[in-house]
């Protein structure tokens, strides 16, 4: 082990060049280790755990994100359904949850400060969407209402409400992946989430006939990417609102393309535009180009961060 700390024999390439990234940032900030007790009973010093992040804000890139972060997990504000976990987002440096607020924190604060500003940023980096105005960035969105829908209590990292050039109401619900694979996180088989899945893809209409019985016969599990997609069609459904998904990740994950083509192929053709993978480096690459001068220092401090393998 060395000041960048102790390898995990379980990473993969991938991952355990995402951990060193992330090694190399809390040396850059001058942040210790923070000694992880692992499952076989020993302390480990990887080097993506820091301590006091939530006193601290080291796992922040702008202040309006770390503040944003404090109020999401404030007891006045925090809804029971919501499954924000304090340490990962404060202490894991890792972890996806805060990467999605660096990268939308400052879009927020952006569409505060200047509406037209945001939507020009948000339209150069998601061209393929006719946004005329951005409207709203929420983070780790859950409907409330999601009993009601799904049944499924997965948030969208990031969602974004917009105006489209028909002046008709849509969003994008984003799902943002660094170094953790969608395949995961399977829909438990018990209660009722298999039956509440059918009952949502047969309401919207969007899945190719086949689709019912592959379930049924476990030949398509209910990943979180089906979960996600789900969701957000079922939100979109009953409030009348165009929806789109998006997965995040860097362009040399393992796993995305195939998690999303996984479900692309299972869509009817005339819905398969209502979901994409996005590279991060495209996306953030578009904003750098498009925003205004005061925030291309921050998105640059992110791809340092999250993107530039070529320290490793």
């Amino acid at each position: 082990m060395d000041i960048y700390g102790e390898k995990y024999s379980g990473d993969s390439r991938f991952v355990a060049k995402c951990r060193q990234l992330q090694s190399i940032f809390r040396v850059e900030i001058g942040e210790n280790i923070r000694p992880y007790h692992g499952r076989d009973g020993k302390v480990h010093y990887y080097g993506n755990y820091i301590d006091g992040g939530e006193v601290s804000g080291a796992n922040f890139l702008t202040e309006h994100a770390f503040k944003h972060a404090l109020e999401r997990i404030d007891p006045s504000n925090k809804k029971d359904y919501e499954t924000i976990e304090p340490d990962r987002l404060f202490n894991n440096l890792l972890s996806s949850q805060p990467m999605a607020f660096n990268l939308f924190c400052p879009l927020q604060e952006m569409l505060l400060e200047s509406p037209k500003a945001a939507t020009n940023t948000i339209k150069a980096a998601l061209p393929y969407y006719s946004i005329q105005k951005v409207i709203a960035i929420c983070l780790e969105y859950i409907p409330e209402d999601y009993n009601d829908l799904t049944g499924d209590k997965s948030a969208m990292d990031a969602i974004i409400r917009f105006i489209d050039i028909n002046n008709k109401e849509g969003f994008i619900a984003i799902e943002t992946k660094y170094s953790e694979n969608l395949g995961i996180n399977i829909a438990s088989e018990k209660g009722n989430a298999k039956m509440r899945a059918l009952e949502t893809i047969k309401k919207i209409k969007c899945f190719q006939p086949s689709i019912e019985d592959d379930i049924i016969n476990n030949n398509v599990k209910l990943t979180q990417i089906y979960r996600n997609f789900l969701l957000s069609e079922s939100y979109g459904m009953k409030y009348q609102l165009d929806s789109y998904s998006i997965v995040m990740a860097p362009k040399d994950h393992p796993t995305t393309k195939n998690e999303v083509d996984s479900l692309s192929v299972k869509l009817l053709n005339a819905y398969k535009h209502k979901l994409k993978d996005v590279s991060l480096e495209e996306f953030v690459g578009n904003i750098i180009k498009h925003c205004p001068n005061k925030y291309i220092p921050v998105f640059k401090r992110f791809y340092d961060r999250y993107l530039n393998f070529s320290k490793l």
